[in-house]
């Protein structure tokens, strides 16, 4: 329909099919969020359900299972737990989140500066984990002494990253609104680079981006397209790539590049909203997924190991040490699963914010299964 129009001499015959072709554009986003967002209902319970919920029943009901000889001579033995818990329900998890991820239309990345030295202090919990049984005979303490300090370290040093990446994202979400009205004023009578500098002034999130837009407009020598890709490609591809394309057009034509930005402004907006709605329908239950991770899933676990302690002599299920190890790696793979399944939804997250996340839930969910763990019952 666009091809139509361009071709076309009649003015309002061009206009109208322009108009046509914008309303199919918005509607099509629209309906992809809809359908993307409907189709992680079952996806996000099925992580909850086989993530979450197997392994926390799973040792609560062990010690009951085994008395009275319920599997027969046979019991559920340390071998069965690391191979549930620790293979078949990660990778489960894992596919889920790949799968979610690959049908995310709205993955956009984010524009988070990622350094391999943030991982970097991840790799002293393995020489900590070597000294720790020299001076500890108690396993159980194991994780708290090697992996959440090392947590903590990579934290600290995230924190000014995370900051201006979330800076970096609010401008580039403040450009999409304000290409709306770049194009009005396009259509009231400026030229494309008062439009531009003045639309992105009136948005504090924007005001030094624009004052390096105004100051490469002045000494760009009329490579404006040139000017705009230096100044914006940093912050995002994308507007980068629109405003160069709004800007080749007002060469043409100025009313027509106007009325071009109003319409890519109306799909950015469009699409926008529907990724907005889409993370607010998904926050039941991603709020919900990072605070079982965090506190509901090692509170139950650490007390199935308290309870474990009584039950034992009953049911002869021994070697209670090796059973806390292996609950404590899970919460680790647990912490690490939820927080690449989180940075699928919505608009996406890169390695960056998928290594803060898990940073930042590890070490809480570590120190609650250790003090639930340690209560005697």
């Amino acid at each position: 329909m666009c091809i139509s129009a361009a071709e076309s001499s009649d003015g309002p015959y061009k206009d109208r099919m322009l108009d046509e072709a914008a309303d199919i554009g918005l509607q099509s986003v629209k309906e992809m969020g809809r359908s993307y967002g409907s189709s992680l209902t079952v996806p996000c319970m099925a992580v909850f359900g086989i993530g979450i919920m197997v392994p926390m029943i799973l040792m609560s009901i062990i010690p009951m299972l085994n008395i009275g000889g319920m599997f027969g001579s046979r019991t559920i033995d340390e071998g069965m737990i690391v191979l549930i818990t620790l293979i078949i329900v990660p990778a489960i998890i894992l596919m889920v989140s790949l799968y979610i991820r690959n049908i995310n239309p709205f993955l956009s990345g984010s524009s988070f500066d990622f350094n391999i030295a943030f991982a970097l202090p991840l790799l002293l919990s393995v020489p900590l984990a070597m000294v720790y049984p020299q001076m500890e005979d108690d396993p159980s303490g194991l994780y708290l002494f090697s992996v959440v300090p090392s947590c903590i370290v990579s934290v600290i040093l995230m924190v000014s990253a995370i900051r201006s990446a979330k800076r970096t994202r609010s401008c580039e979400q403040a450009m999409m609104d304000s290409v709306f009205d770049i194009g009005n004023r396009m259509i009231s009578g400026s030229n494309f680079e008062t439009s531009v500098v003045d639309s992105l002034s009136s948005r504090k999130e924007c005001r030094d981006l624009a004052v390096e837009i105004d100051r490469g407009f002045a000494m760009c020598r009329g490579e404006v397209g040139e000017s705009i890709r230096t100044a914006v490609r940093e912050i995002s591809e994308e507007m980068s790539s629109t405003l160069c394309s709004i800007q080749s057009c007002s060469g043409i034509d100025n009313e027509d590049a106007g009325r071009l930005a109003m319409s890519l402004g109306k799909q950015l907006l469009s699409r926008n909203q529907a990724a907005r709605e889409l993370e607010m329908s998904l926050k039941s239950t991603t709020d919900m997924m990072l605070g079982t991770a965090m506190v509901f899933a090692p509170m139950v676990l650490g007390m199935s190991i308290s309870m474990m302690g009584p039950l034992s002599k009953i049911t002869g299920y021994v070697s209670m040490e090796n059973t806390s190890l292996i609950l404590g790696a899970y919460l680790i793979e647990l912490c690490a699963l939820i927080s690449v399944l989180l940075s699928s939804l919505g608009r996406g997250e890169n390695i960056g914010f998928i290594l803060w996340r898990f940073c930042f839930m590890c070490p809480v969910s570590l120190i609650v299964f250790a003090i639930c763990s340690s209560l005697s019952l």
